[in-house]
């Protein structure tokens, strides 16, 4: 499995940071990454352009 933080990674190595600092700075940017996802999950329920209706029927395998 490609890991995909390699360029993050690299550019944090050549910034000078050792691998535990790495490894923080990489968990703290997967939080980041999974609070955006669930921000733009709700904005798009919000906004209307994310049918969450279809998304919990689908779910329960009811038809639409």
């Amino acid at each position: 499995m490609p890991d995909q933080y390699a360029e993050l990674r690299e550019y944090l190595v050549n910034l000078g940071q050792n691998a535990e600092e790495i490894e923080l700075i990489l968990a703290r940017v997967k939080e980041y990454e999974v609070a955006t996802q669930h921000d733009s999950i709700m904005d798009s329920i919000g906004n209307g352009t994310l049918d969450l209706a279809a998304i919990i029927k689908e779910a329960l395998g009811e038809k639409p």
